[in-house]
């Protein structure tokens, strides 16, 4: 018994601390050991009833700074009356070994209640809580049983009380307790609502999603703090806070970025498109940007050659911090509205018979090209072609055929006496031969067109002047014999019979007027057999001189025989040989055939050429030889000669050249002897 005693004594030890600090132990301690018995007994009525104040109160409040208050305090007591119990223990510890030692003892000591783990303990609000329970050693009977009471809410913050009880064999009862604080040390969560992080377009609106908070005691609301300048690019933080009734704050963040994706707005400054004139200085009136992020510059890329009629572009570039590149163009036409100015005279002078005038010029900045209108010239005999006036398209201008002044239309009536001393219309002749005038005017509009088809035109006047005078022509004559010639032929082929050739039944010989195209028909047939037909061709037309230009006529025939002139002959256009002597009156270099009978000094000079014909009637004449070809392939030839006879004499044509043609010829016949197959036509 002695020995459980001392057993009892070192258990005793052990008191109920609370977790305080050693130092606060041993202060405690300190106080206890130096009271007497009476003061220890006081003392421990006075902390057993305020520990039941205590416990009551914190029953009754969830604060978080009275719960953690009170649950120190508590600690403290419950510290403190573990060590007077010590104490008193001590004190009573001779007399309770007096009475184990004989046996016989009076056991009103109750058993000391040691509570395992913290107290008081914490539990988290909405944990589980799983006590740590307690046991009890009685200093006469040893370890003693002990029973717990009470209950912890843990979905509800606040004290809660575990009581412990022991009751030794003696009847004595000892209880102790824990305190039991359910806690709220946990913040609440705080969930961000929409985008993070969120973005906003400068110079936008933001608003803000906001958040929301749960937490295990209750819901509570959630502050943001923080703002976003949505005119200044940048990044931006929203903070959003909610604090539980137990003072845990949670916290959530979201980023709000303030980003620039316009690009600046740029606007072209003046006319657009534009258009400056070629040749001119172009200044360029520029363009301006705005933009949300502030002061953005201008770039201007491209070029305007104003030399150079075209479409040119210019852009416009201004790109603000964030990089973003706004543009804009502008159109330039560099036009051409100036026409060219003639730099060339309007009048050229040439020689006859050159087709090389000169070169027709004009300024102007781009390319000039050069086109000409129909051309006015001087009246031409007969059938002669008129020269017409060709330009090239760089401004070289010049005759399509040479112009000869001998072939214009006469303006002046000669004269001469005949045999009776009459004076008669002899020929005509031009003025220009003694004046000097030049050919009559040849003009024609030329229009100087630019690369914008910018024109401009003028009146060209040609001048021809004549070279040599009236004979600078040497009249030349040529003259047609006629004649037919017949020939037959036989032949004879083995076992056939005897078939002549074609034989002309026409007259080699035609008689027409000037100016008509149609002569007659020449007929030929096969005499052995008239069922065999024949067709006709015709060789090269041999035909009079003819003046300055002037086409020659031809003679064509029909396969029929139809015998025609391309052109219409004109007697008048035959290069005249017969000189004429000038006989004006009154004028004091003229000349007459017969100077005695006039009064003034004669001068006998050539005024002009005429023809013959016009006195003896003599005809112009052309020839050509006809071919008669049969079916059987057999044919014979036939020299054929118009004779053109002149209508109205001189003066038929209003101003026309004469001259006379004259000669001789030698007709000719041929017969060609052809063997065929006569047993048959067309075999």
């Amino acid at each position: 018994m002695k020995n459980f005693y001392l057993v009892w004594l070192t258990v005793l030890s052990f008191g109920v601390t609370a977790e305080l600090s050693s130092e606060r132990l041993s202060q405690i301690d300190s106080n206890v050991s130096s009271m007497s018995m009476n003061e220890l007994q006081d003392r421990r009525s006075y902390l057993k009833n305020e520990q039941v104040q205590l416990l009551e109160a914190q029953s009754s409040t969830q604060n978080p700074t009275t719960i953690k208050r009170t649950t120190s305090r508590l600690a403290e007591i419950t510290a403190e009356l573990s060590a007077i119990q010590k104490a008193i223990l001590a004190l009573v510890g001779a007399a309770v070994l007096n009475n184990i030692t004989s046996d016989s003892y009076d056991d009103d000591v109750p058993p000391v209640i040691t509570i395992t783990g913290s107290n008081p303990a914490a539990v988290e609000l909405g944990g589980a809580y799983s006590d740590a329970g307690a046991t009890a050693f009685d200093a006469y009977h040893g370890d003693t049983n002990v029973t717990s009471s009470g209950s912890v809410d843990t979905s509800t913050l606040g004290s809660y009380i575990i009581t412990y009880t022991a009751t030794d064999l003696s009847g004595n009862t000892a209880s102790a307790i824990r305190v039991v604080n359910v806690v709220d040390t946990t913040a609440p969560v705080v969930t961000v609502t929409g985008d993070n992080p969120a973005t906003v377009e400068l110079g936008g609106t933001y608003t803000d999603a906001g958040a929301t908070s749960t937490d295990a005691s209750a819901s509570y609301a959630v502050v943001t703090t923080g703002t976003v300048d949505t005119d200044t690019v940048g990044e931006y933080t929203l903070t959003y806070t909610s604090t539980d009734s137990s003072g845990n704050a949670g916290t959530a963040t979201r980023t709000v970025n303030v980003v620039d994706t316009t690009a600046p707005e740029v606007t072209v400054t003046g006319d657009n498109p534009a258009t400056v004139e070629l040749g001119d200085t172009y200044t360029d009136a520029g363009a301006t940007a705005t933009d949300l992020s502030g002061t953005v510059e201008v770039v201007t890329t491209g070029t305007v050659d104003t030399d150079t009629v075209g479409e040119y572009t210019l852009t416009y570039t201004s790109t603000d911090a964030s990089e973003n590149a706004g543009t804009a163009t502008r159109t330039v036409n560099v036009t051409d509205t100036v026409k060219p100015v003639f730099t060339s005279q309007s009048t050229f002078v040439v020689d006859e018979n050159v087709t090389a005038i000169g070169d027709v010029t004009a300024t102007d900045l781009d390319t000039v090209t050069y086109t000409i209108g129909a051309t006015t010239g001087p009246a031409i005999q007969g059938n002669s072609a008129s020269p017409q006036l060709v330009i090239s398209s760089d401004g070289a201008l010049t005759f399509d055929i040479k112009p000869d002044y001998d072939v214009q239309v006469t303006d002046v009536q000669l004269y001469e006496f005949d045999a009776f001393n009459t004076q008669t219309k002899r020929t005509r002749t031009l003025s220009g031969y003694e004046t000097g005038a030049t050919m009559a005017t040849i003009t024609a509009t030329v229009t100087a067109t630019d690369a914008s088809d910018n024109a401009v035109t003028q009146d060209i006047t040609v001048q021809v002047r004549d070279v040599g005078g009236v004979d600078d022509n040497a009249g030349t004559g040529t003259g047609t014999g006629t004649g037919t010639g017949t020939g037959t032929g036989t032949f004879t082929a083995d076992g056939a019979t005897n078939v002549t050739l074609p034989t002309f039944t026409s007259s080699s010989t035609f008689v027409v007027d000037e100016n008509a195209t149609a002569v007659g028909t020449v007929t030929a047939e096969v005499t052995a057999n008239k069922d065999i037909t024949v067709s006709f061709t015709i060789g090269a037309t041999t035909g009079p001189a003819i003046q300055g230009n002037s086409a020659s006529p031809q003679l064509e025939i029909t396969s029929g025989g139809a015998l025609t002139f391309d052109i219409g002959p004109d007697y008048d256009v035959q290069v005249a040989t017969v000189p004429v002597l000038d006989v004006r009156q009154g004028v004091n270099n003229a000349a007459t055939l017969d100077c005695t009978t006039v009064t003034f000094e004669c001068y006998p000079t050539v005024g002009t050429y005429t023809l013959e014909g016009y006195e003896d009637g003599s005809t112009m004449n052309f020839t050509a030889t006809v071919t008669a070809t049969s079916s059987l392939g057999a044919a014979n030839t036939q020299d054929i000669t118009v004779q053109v006879r002149d209508i109205g004499g001189v003066d038929d044509n209003a101003g026309t050249g004469t001259g006379t043609g004259t000669g001789t010829g030698t007709g000719t016949g041929t017969a060609t002897n052809t063997t065929v197959d006569s047993s048959s036509p067309g075999s």
